[in-house]
């Protein structure tokens, strides 16, 4: 009957949180402290940088902003967390309005949607429209994670992406 308890017991603690997936959420929460930098670090250059020591600075090498992109003032790179896991993030920096993000998962994380902007004090998490039909493995793992960290928030708080509620347990 308790079968799984001596298996945990007999082959140790890694091969329990394995079978269980509790390695798995302890490395989707790495992974949303890991996100929660990158993006802190992109939102400072969004404060202190120009448009063109952005591009410098964040573009992917060999994909530079081309004329049209550099006209709207607006520059896309993407950010591999892992073979399985990356983000297209897009960055604007409108005329009149604050430089803007905007995020969008991929593999793994496909369907989480983040935004933020230079101006704003928090960082907004939820799902992508487009992806919402097929969220990715961790997409509702990654989200959980992140509307618990300082200065992120869920994009609708009447309605929570993924039907995640903030004070649910991972």
């Amino acid at each position: 009957m308790f079968g799984w308890v001596e298996s945990v017991r007999t082959r140790g603690w890694t091969d329990g949180a394995r079978k269980f997936g509790w390695r798995r959420n302890a490395e989707v929460a790495e992974r949303a402290q890991l996100l929660r930098r990158m993006i802190a670090l992109i939102v400072h250059g969004l404060r202190t940088k120009s448009y063109e020591q952005f591009i410098v600075a964040f573009s992917n090498p060999g994909r530079e902003p081309d004329a049209l992109q550099r006209i709207s003032r607006k520059a896309s790179f993407q950010m591999r967390i892992s073979a399985t896991c990356w983000y297209d993030a897009t960055v604007s920096y409108a005329r009149e309005k604050s430089p803007s993000l905007r995020m969008v998962g991929g593999g793994d994380d496909a369907g989480i949607l983040v935004t933020t902007g230079a101006d704003d004090e928090a960082i907004m998490v939820g799902s992508d429209p487009a992806d919402a039909l097929t969220p990715g493995r961790d997409a509702r793992l990654v989200v959980r994670a992140l509307v618990r960290l300082p200065g992120c928030r869920a994009r609708n708080p009447l309605e929570e992406p993924f039907g995640v509620l903030p004070d649910q347990p991972l």
